[in-house]
């Protein structure tokens, strides 16, 4: 009979071992999570660039979850055009580099700002007068 005493209590501070670790794993698991959810809701600017001359802060920012190539050109799309029903053209969001700064954007932490370089005629393209 004492066997068998001590066969449960031995199983009963292993389970009571488990049952602490299981819960730091949990309490660090869940600490995780909401440093991850406060990362994602950061906020990016993107703003367009010709020189020093001019800059065109996008009027919305982006939360770093939702901060895609797709979603930056839709919102470069939603600028108003000077021509009407032309699509805007800007050389930078084809280069190698502009998907390097997204990526740091994205992998990094607090507010952060996509510059988009852009020469005068690209500039220009947009109707910056609403």
């Amino acid at each position: 009979m004492d066997l068998f005493n001590a066969f449960g209590t031995l199983v009963s501070l292993l389970a009571a071992v488990f049952a602490l670790l299981a819960w730091l794993k949990a309490r660090r698991v869940q600490k995780d999570l909401q440093t991850e959810k406060a990362r994602q809701n950061k906020t990016i600017m993107v703003t367009l660039q010709h020189g020093g001359k001019g800059t065109l802060e996008l009027p919305v920012e982006l939360r770093r979850a939702e901060f895609t190539r797709s979603e930056i050109l839709g919102r470069l799309g939603m600028i108003p055009m000077k021509t009407k029903g032309s699509r805007f053209s800007l050389t930078y969001l084809n280069t190698a580099e502009f998907l390097k700064q997204i990526n740091q954007i994205m992998d990094g932490n607090g507010d952060a700002v996509l510059t988009i370089p852009c020469t005068e005629e690209e500039f220009e393209q947009f109707d910056l007068t609403k």
